[in-house]
């Protein structure tokens, strides 16, 4: 029966990260329950929470970005222009945050029990995939009402998103591991995804940052380093246009992904042996 046991050095082995995680599917699936059960457990309105925030986000910024500053988002009306940015931010910010922080927060069961340590990090994003889906409806409820049509442009959405989901992912496995390692990891990640908020074209349209900047200039290239302002292009374009992305600006997030998926399993299954020493 030796072959049921999950020990430590399975942990770093790279190549057996993908049999490994179907074995243990019912873990993650576990782990994933509990958590979405854990998390509204003592709210008064419950899940209703994870409807109103992105709503008052919404309204909030909307207000600051078309009122107090007032900004032309490209002659769409500016809370559905922030809206469809800003679901996909939350995914990002909400995901890499949580995964960074899970194996500190899981520490007790890290330490006695043998099994993929990916679990844990991929249980805490696939937990921010339920605020993500109730974002998508109450941004299909708010363009219902606004601009009156069927936002046909969300068949194109998983394209995006199935980049946006692998680059958080290796993202997530890569701060995550560190984390254990240098416990100061957690908060120089907010600080950077803060730092990513106002450097991503969420609450601005990105036209605006051609105009300043110049799109030839050193500035504007450096800008786009940042993969997410592919993303949140290739998102408006299905969103708010209702045609399929332009390929040209998901190439850069592709290679990010990719680059981070991979540095991310490699780094992480080779850390995993002595995650329990360091906890």
């Amino acid at each position: 029966m030796n072959h049921l046991v999950y020990s430590s050095a399975d942990q770093g082995r790279v190549g057996r990260i993908v049999p490994d995680l179907l074995r243990y599917r019912g873990l993650l699936r576990d782990l994933v329950s509990k958590e979405l059960r854990a998390r509204y457990r003592n709210a008064m309105i419950g899940f209703l929470w994870a409807v109103l925030h992105p709503l008052l986000m919404t309204l909030i910024l909307t207000f600051v970005f078309s009122v107090v500053v007032r900004f032309e988002h490209d002659g769409r009306p500016a809370a559905l222009y922030i809206l469809s940015g800003l679901i996909f931010w939350q995914f990002l910010a909400a995901g890499i945050g949580e995964a960074t922080r899970s194996l500190i927060d899981s520490q007790e069961l890290v330490k006695k029990v043998h099994f993929p340590r990916e679990t844990i990090p991929l249980a805490a994003i696939l937990n921010c995939l339920v605020n993500l889906a109730i974002g998508l409806a109450v941004y299909v409820a708010v363009f219902l009402v606004l601009a009156r049509e069927i936002p046909w442009g969300l068949a194109y959405i998983p394209l995006v998103f199935a980049i946006q989901f692998v680059l958080v992912i290796g993202v997530s496995l890569l701060t995550a591991s560190a984390n254990v390692h240098y416990h100061d990891v957690i908060y120089l990640t907010e600080v950077v995804l803060t730092f990513g908020f106002y450097a991503s074209p969420i609450l601005y349209p990105l036209e605006m940052v051609q105009q300043r900047l110049g799109i030839d200039s050193l500035a504007y290239r450096i800008y786009t380093l940042n993969p997410m302002v592919g993303l949140l292009t290739g998102y408006r374009e299905a969103l708010l246009d209702g045609h399929f992305p332009s390929l040209m600006p998901l190439l850069w997030p592709v290679a990010c992904a990719g680059f981070f998926l991979i540095v991310g399993v490699v780094v992480f299954r080779r850390c995993s042996p002595v995650f329990a020493d360091h906890l």
